[in-house]
């Protein structure tokens, strides 16, 4: 199967996947009066940007005429030229001078078959925040952080079981496999390892809204 996971743009569409196994997909300006098959809430994408298409010789990109480009993998494609998509690839829309508004990632396994287009895990998939597990890489909101060891393996574990409770044995088993004794991690080990991991993801630490803590439960991301 193949897959285009939004990266980078507006909150409403980062984390969203799609699956892309039809013959045409069209990636477009969302709107009232306009329906892509992959809708980009951003205004400097145009209605009909871009088209990623199934031939012979796999999946293959093309700008549309687009008012402000498309680049896949860092150069600027040729409008109405076919160009292959290759594994991991970045397909980026709205080309400006700092660089493109919106990035899609391209992945593809070796088992690819054609049926309908469809989106995956879009809701209550985790809208501000993208990470890549082969990679060890983390975005949010559409910004690449860096995160210790620890802090990578407790955000994966409740980026995995979003809007589901992570106890004290779950995040310790999964944080701490080293360690054959649960009671040798201290409350305060986690408590302080939160405290670090809300600095790097939170809007406003003193009023956490991203990473909650639910007393007597365990950790949930929302």
């Amino acid at each position: 199967m193949a897959l285009l996971v939004i990266e980078k743009g507006n909150n409403l569409d980062i984390g969203k996947q799609f699956n892309l196994q039809g013959n045409i997909v069209i990636i477009g300006r969302a709107a009232a009066d306009n329906n892509p098959e992959i809708a980009i809430h951003d205004d400097y994408i145009s209605r009909r940007h871009a088209e990623i298409s199934y031939q012979q010789d796999g999946f293959m990109l093309r700008d549309l005429g687009s008012k402000n480009g498309t680049a896949l993998d860092g150069q600027r494609l040729i409008a109405e030229q076919l160009y292959k998509l290759k594994n991991d690839a970045i397909v980026g829309l709205g080309i400006t001078p700092i660089g493109t508004r919106v990035n899609l990632r391209f992945k593809q396994s070796s088992t690819t078959a054609t049926i309908r287009v469809n989106i995956v895990d879009e809701s209550p998939f985790c809208n501000w925040l993208v990470i890549n597990e082969d990679r060890k890489e983390v975005w949010v909101d559409g910004k690449s952080i860096t995160l210790a060891k620890k802090e990578f393996s407790i955000l994966l574990l409740l980026y995995k079981r979003y809007g589901k409770i992570c106890s004290r044995d779950d995040i310790i088993a999964n944080v701490w496999p080293e360690t054959r004794d649960p009671g040798a991690v201290s409350d305060a080990s986690i408590d302080q390892l939160i405290y670090r991991l809300r600095g790097k993801i939170e809007l406003d630490t003193s009023k956490p809204s991203r990473l909650l803590s639910k007393k007597g439960f365990g950790l949930i991301l929302s």
